[in-house]
C-alpha cells in the first residue's frame, strides 16, 4: 500500500502538468452555468460527428452488447469521439476501486490528495486512451492505410480524449451543472432514443428509422408491415415506442422508492429527522459491469464458434449459422445462444428464462461485491452517521451497534436493487427498449440528478442564506 502511494508521489512532477479548468472565483449565477454547460454539450456534439482524418473506412457498429456500451461511453465510430468518455470512465473506476479497497493510501477529504487523485486520473485516462486507439488502428476497428496516418489518428483520438476531459472539469469544476461525464451519457442515450423515435431518415425497409414517420408513411402508402410492430432488423418499433414509456415510468418510480432510517441530533432532543435508503440502492455500476462481463464471455464463445465448424464436440457450447439478411445468428440452445443481446430472431421460451436468470444473477453478485468496496456498506454508513455526531432513536451510538441495525436493510436493497436491475435490462433487451434497459437506467437517473441540481440552484439563488447555512458557499 505504501509502495503504491510512493510511486504514485514520485509522478508528481507529471501529474502538475495535467491540464485542468479552475474553479470559477465567485460562484456563478444559473443562467451563466446553464450557458457553460450547453457550449459542453454542443462541442461534444461536434466531436461525435467531425471525421477522423486518415481513416479510410470505420467498423460498422457492432449489435447487441457492444452498440449498448458504445451508447454508455458517448462513442461514435470514425469522428473524434470515437474512444468517447471510455478512458475517463476506466481510469475513475479503476482508481476508485483501488481507494474504496484500500491498496492505494489516498485521502480523498485532503485537498492535496484529491488534486494528486484527478490528475493522475487524467494520466490514466491519457494511458488507456493512447492503448485504445493503437488497438483501433492495429485490429481494424479504423481502417487506415498507412503508419503515419495511423499515427496522426492516434494522436487525433488522444487530443479528442484531452478535450473531452477538459469539458469534464467545466463542468464539474463550478463552471456548469452537475458533472461532465453524467452530462454526456445523458445527451448519447437521449439522442438514441430520439432518434428511434423520431428520425426521417429510410431505413433498409424503405421506411424511416424512427417510429412516429414509419407510422405516418406507412399510413400514407395504405401499407401496415407486420416489422413495425417488433422486428429485430429495424430500429424503432411500436413494442419498442410503447416499452420504452412504460418502463420509463417504472423504473422512475423505482428511484422515488426508498426506505427512511430515523436519526436525531443527541445534543438537541426532539429534533429528529431520516436518511432516506434508496430501493435502487446500486443500479447502474452493477449493470454495466454485466455488461462487460458478457461482451467478454460472448466474443470468447464466437471465437470458439468458429473452431467448432470443424470441431463438431463444441457446438453445445458455442455455434453460429448465416442470416438472409446478412450476418449470423447463434445456434438454438448452445451457451453463446443464451448470452446473444439483443435476442436472436430464433427465440424461445428457454432463451427468455436463461437470458434473465443470467441478468439478474450477474447484477445481484456485482451489485454485493459494488456496495462492500464503494463505501456503501452498512459499516461505511454507520461511521458516517457517528462521525456526524448523529443517533438513531432507542440505540447507543456505536459504530458495531448501528452497523448490525444498518445491515438488515443495505443487505436487502442491495440484493433487491440487484434483482431489479436485472429484470430491467433483461426485459430491455426482450421489448426493444429504445437504448435498452441499461440505457433507459442511466437516462431517467442522471435526469432525476440534474433535475435536483437545478431545483436547489434556484433555491440557492434565491435564498443565498441558505447556501451559507448548508456550507456550500464554496462550490
Amino acid at each position: 500500500m505504501s509502495q503504491l502511494r510512493s510511486f504514485i508521489e514520485k509522478l508528481d512532477p507529471i501529474l502538475r502538468l495535467m491540464p485542468t479548468v479552475p474553479r470559477p472565483k465567485t460562484p456563478q449565477p444559473l443562467t451563466a452555468r446553464l450557458m457553460w454547460t450547453f457550449i459542453a454539450i454542443t462541442i461534444y456534439l461536434l466531436l461525435m460527428v467531425v471525421p477522423l482524418y486518415g481513416v479510410y473506412k470505420a467498423a460498422t457498429p457492432s449489435a447487441g452488447l457492444l452498440r449498448l456500451m458504445s451508447l454508455i461511453f458517448a462513442t461514435s465510430r470514425g469522428t473524434l469521439a470515437h474512444l468517447g468518455i471510455g478512458p475517463i470512465v476506466i481510469a475513475g473506476i479503476l482508481l476508485e476501486i483501488l481507494v474504496f479497497s484500500g491498496l492505494l493510501d489516498i485521502d480523498l477529504e485532503d485537498p492535496i490528495d484529491r488534486a494528486r487523485f484527478n490528475a493522475l486520473m487524467k494520466l490514466l485516462s491519457l494511458v488507456i486512451a493512447f492503448f485504445e486507439s493503437l488497438v483501433a488502428v492495429t485490429v481494424g476497428m479504423l481502417s487506415v492505410p498507412s503508419i503515419p496516418l495511423k499515427i496522426a489518428v492516434i494522436v487525433q483520438l488522444m487530443i479528442a480524449t484531452l478535450i473531452i476531459i477538459l469539458l469534464d472539469d467545466l463542468v464539474t469544476n463550478g463552471w456548469g451543472l452537475g458533472s461532465g461525464i453524467s452530462l454526456f451519457i445523458l445527451v448519447s442515450i437521449a439522442k438514441t432514443v430520439l432518434w428511434y423515435t423520431f428520425s426521417p431518415v429510410i431505413g433498409p425497409d424503405t421506411l424511416p428509422v424512427g417510429i412516429i414517420p414509419a407510422l405516418i408513411a406507412a399510413a400514407a402508402r395504405g401499407i401496415f408491415p407486420p416489422d413495425l410492430v417488433y422486428s429485430f432488423f429495424r430500429g424503432g418499433t411500436i413494442v419498442g415506442l410503447v416499452s420504452t414509456i412504460l418502463l420509463g415510468f417504472f423504473i422512475l418510480y423505482l428511484e422515488m422508492l426508498s426506505v427512511p432510517i430515523p436519526l436525531s441530533i443527541p445534543q438537541y432532543r426532539g429534533i429528529r429527522y431520516s436518511l432516506p435508503l434508496r430501493v435502487m440502492y446500486v443500479s447502474v455500476l452493477p449493470i454495466i459491469f454485466t455488461a462487460f462481463t458478457l461482451i467478454l464471455v460472448s466474443h470468447m464463445l464466437q471465437y470458439v464458434a468458429f473452431a467448432a465448424v470443424h470441431n463438431p464436440a463444441l457446438r453445445w457450447l458455442a455455434c453460429i449459422q448465416p442470416l438472409p439478411h446478412g450476418g449470423y445468428e447463434p445456434c438454438v440452445n448452445s451457451v453463446l445462444y443464451f448470452l446473444w443481446s439483443p435476442p436472436p430472431p430464433n427465440i424461445t421460451p428457454q432463451y427468455v428464462v436463461a437470458h434473465i436468470i443470467i441478468y439478474v444473477v450477474l447484477c445481484t453478485i456485482y451489485a454485493y461485491i459494488w456496495v462492500n468496496i464503494a463505501g456503501m456498506s452498512a459499516e461505511d454508513q454507520a461511521k458516517y452517521i457517528v462521525d456526524a455526531k448523529l443517533s438513531i432513536p432507542g440505540f447507543r451510538p456505536n459504530l458495531r451497534i448501528i452497523a448490525r441495525y444498518l445491515e438488515k436493510y443495505i443487505f436487502a436493497l442491495t440484493i433487491t436493487s440487484g434483482i431489479l436491475s436485472g429484470l430491467i435490462a433483461a426485459l430491455g433487451d426482450l421489448l426493444q427498449v429504445f437504448s435498452g434497459g441499461i440505457g433507459l437506467m442511466l437516462l431517467i437517473e442522471i435526469a432525476l440528478q440534474y433535475y435536483g441540481i437545478a431545483v436547489q440552484e434556484h433555491v440557492f439563488e434565491l435564498f443565498p442564506g441558505l447556501k451559507r447555512f448548508a456550507g456550500l458557499e464554496r462550490l
